[in-house]
């Protein structure tokens, strides 16, 4: 249990399931890290222990531990449950690119980002949808995601229309494999290259109805807003957690000096995850600004 008795990030039964995946998040980083593995066999591994469509509090707990040995891996753990949770949202669900996205055979790549600036009033969605006889056609940029492998299904928002402010809104799926779908060679990033993180031009790409995902955007990411930000703040407590308890060993002899500044960060810290556990366990309770906060809070920490 966690220190106030908010919530476990794991409890010892979930911890005892999930210690494979974090032992082989720890013993693939250096090679993960270095751009020599990626994180699939570990989010594999996950989906086949059945956690990557576990309660979220289960979710969140196994991203903060794997990122405390491997942020790349909790990176792409928190896209895989993102993608798994879109494809159930939908109104009809395929069967079996849930299957294979909640197994990890398949990988899932959020694009979902401009989503949340859309509705938010920041930016309109960059991709354009014109109607065709048989669905849509996408016209438009990416661009940023992760896990851009050549077989990974992505989720992302479009505009039905060239007006940004009038266009109907939509969420679909598309895979990385379609026709017309080009992406950009990945530019090099801090140990987190195996992540497959760059951009992605979509160039007249087919949608049937079936992949229509939602036509109301809002209602949308007003579902999803939770677990995309409290699974994302797990990714950076987690990381800040380790990087607190290794450092504890070095505030000795000289660098007493530096323990002020080590107990606040520690205290700042455990007032995130307070917040983070409580709202695993409840994410309906915490309104849009307070999971905003949250996340910048963890940010900010870690």
């Amino acid at each position: 249990m966690s220190p106030d008795g908010s919530g476990a990030t794991l409890t010892a039964v979930a911890a005892d399931v999930a210690a494979p995946v974090v032992a082989r998040a720890r013993e693939r980083a250096a090679d993960v890290d270095a751009g020599r593995a990626d994180p699939r066999a570990t989010v594999q591994l996950a989906g086949a222990l059945g956690l990557l469509d576990a309660p979220l509090v289960r979710v969140i707990g196994l991203v903060e531990e794997v990122a405390g040995e491997c942020l790349s891996t909790a990176f792409s753990l928190w896209a895989q449950r993102m993608v798994l949770t879109y494809l159930n949202a939908a109104a009809r669900a395929d069967a079996e690119l849930v299957e294979g996205v909640g197994s990890g055979a398949l990988a899932g790549c959020t694009a979902m980002a401009p989503a949340l600036r859309d509705v938010a009033g920041i930016a309109p969605v960059p991709v354009v949808a014109v109607r065709t006889s048989t669905g849509l056609r996408l016209h438009g940029p990416i661009h940023w995601a992760s896990q851009l492998y050549s077989d990974a299904v992505a989720v992302l928002p479009v505009r039905i229309g060239e007006d940004p402010v009038t266009a109907e809104r939509a969420v679909v799926r598309i895979r990385l494999s379609d026709p017309g779908v080009q992406v950009a060679p990945a530019p090099p990033l801090l140990a987190m290259d195996a992540t497959a993180s760059s951009s992605v031009r979509l160039d007249g790409v087919a949608v049937g109805p079936d992949a229509v995902l939602s036509t109301d955007l809002a209602a949308f990411v007003a579902a999803v807003r939770p677990g995309f930000l409290l699974l994302q703040s797990a990714f950076c407590t987690g990381l800040a957690a380790r990087c607190v308890t290794e450092s504890a060993t070095h505030v000795t002899g000289v660098n007493v000096a530096l323990q002020p500044d080590h107990d606040e960060i520690s205290a700042r810290l455990s007032g995130v995850q307070q917040r983070l556990h409580r709202w695993a366990a409840r994410p309906g309770d915490p309104d849009k600004a307070e999971l905003l906060r949250l996340r910048l809070d963890a940010a900010a920490v870690g």
